[in-house]
């Protein structure tokens, strides 16, 4: 394995290289809608910060081999005396965050192992990862640029004037809301990234960038279970859930 920040060896869009799996946990975002100011990413869950909930879930993965924190200044400081941390063997590094979520991702990129053939990007605001979810993707990247969860689009979509009036109603079938994990072989969200930054594009989607320069995007079906914590009163839902986790995980009681 070349030491990190080593030139990552040469591979095409038809190879995954190493089977080695780098795992990036965005965990850098503003908090707006949260109310607080407060990052939510080390808000305590049944007194474990929310981050740490993804962190475990990855290091309990049986194909995940390192994770890179991506992380605001505030909050790795804040982090620093977890008592939690230590649990995360995988844990390689932390590094800060950019002023956008493409940026923060970007700075995983340079971060994580050169050699790894997979990239997982992980959203810190899912605490609900499973083991089993990480898993099943990467073994159905196969010859796809990457695998992303989604669940079926089940309201029906308004598209809205910038006056409040109803511009349009859109048809729901066969739309899906978009989820993290997202899984990807190192070419494809490499080289999406790159474009990305070339063109000047904002994202909140990583699996978009990669459709864009051409690659295969193949979506599994996920479960209403992997809540984004967005706002205060998904705080309660997400403490329900975890429960029994913080119990196992962290031996909360």
């Amino acid at each position: 394995m070349l030491a990190h920040g080593a030139a990552p060896a040469e591979s095409g869009p038809d190879s995954l290289g190493s089977r080695n799996v780098s795992a990036i946990v965005a965990a850098g975002g503003a908090s707006s809608r949260m109310g607080s100011g407060a990052s939510k990413s080390l808000v305590e869950i049944n007194g474990v910060p929310l981050l740490m909930y993804s962190l475990m879930a990855l290091e309990r993965s049986t194909t995940v081999s390192e994770i890179v924190l991506v992380i605001s200044k505030e909050d790795r400081e804040r982090l620093d005396g977890c008592r939690d941390l230590p649990k995360i063997s995988k844990l390689f590094s932390t590094i800060l965050g950019g002023p956008q979520r493409e940026d923060s991702v970007q700075n995983g990129l340079n971060a994580v192992d050169p050699d790894a053939g997979i990239i997982l990007i992980h959203d810190a605001a899912r605490p609900m990862l499973e083991p089993s979810w990480v898993d099943k993707a990467v073994n159905a990247l196969a010859d796809y640029a990457g695998v992303i969860y989604g669940t079926p689009v089940t309201d029906t979509l308004k598209r809205m004037e910038r006056d409040g009036l109803v511009r349009e109603t859109v048809p729901r079938q066969g739309l899906f809301a978009v989820q993290t994990p997202q899984v990807f072989a190192s070419y494809w969200i490499r080289r999406a990234h790159d474009h990305r930054k070339a063109a000047g594009l904002a994202a909140t989607d990583d699996a978009a960038l990669v459709e864009m320069i051409g690659g295969e995007v193949k979506l599994l079906t996920g479960t209403r279970q992997n809540l984004k914590v967005t706002y205060p009163e998904d705080l309660e839902t997400a403490a329900a859930l975890l429960r029994e986790r913080a119990r196992e995980w962290f031996g909360r009681e």
